[in-house]
């Protein structure tokens, strides 16, 4: 199993439906996918902060909210609170992808206001994050959908950040003159 089994059933669903359409995903990791929309290499784009309104001709439609979870080793200590706050992430080193801080959920909204600012590493990979977070290196918070494969094997544990959890939401980015497809309604 890997983070993305929910990808690949609903794009073939969609390219039964779409079979005139084109899907490819842009490999690599791209810090400001929007970009890609303004350079004419992608269509839409999936990010996880909607810019409506400051990005000139793209419009953002929301796609679905889930869950970010804390992930951390088994038997971690932080594994005993009902939840986790801002300062249990102090003396910790915080394992992320390297993006501005202004991207991730966790550092904007939950660290930064309560002027937390832990340890950090860095990974571009999801795969490599969890093997660090799971040698004890640190730990790291991600969305549960990308994870659960991992937690339901054992491989890491997790706990929720805040007493009612940490949501993000990702949009869909997609140039405003394609705004009103029907294939990207239905995407």
């Amino acid at each position: 199993h890997t983070c993305f089994d929910w990808l690949m059933p609903a794009m073939d669903a969609f390219r039964s439906r779409w079979p005139e359409v084109d899907l490819d995903i842009v490999s690599g990791f791209h810090a400001v996918p929007v970009g890609l929309l303004h350079q004419g290499k992608a269509e839409v784009a999936i990010v996880s902060e909607s810019a409506q309104g400051e990005e000139a001709d793209v419009a953002f439609l929301p796609l679905f909210s889930f869950e970010i979870v804390a992930i951390l080793p088994k038997g971690h200590a932080l594994l005993a609170r009902s939840h986790l706050t801002a300062k249990h992430f102090a003396d910790q080193v915080l394992i992320t992808y390297p993006v501005p801080d202004e991207m991730l959920d966790l550092v904007r909204r939950v660290l930064g206001p309560a002027g937390v600012a832990p340890a950090r590493r860095t990974t571009e990979l999801t795969v490599a994050m969890l093997q660090l977070v799971a040698s004890g290196r640190g730990v790291a918070a991600l969305p549960l959908w990308a994870v659960k494969s991992y937690l339901d094997r054992g491989y890491v544990a997790s706990q929720r950040i805040g007493a009612h959890g940490l949501t993000g939401r990702l949009y869909a980015a997609v140039p405003e003159r394609l705004r009103e497809r029907p294939y990207v309604a239905e995407f």
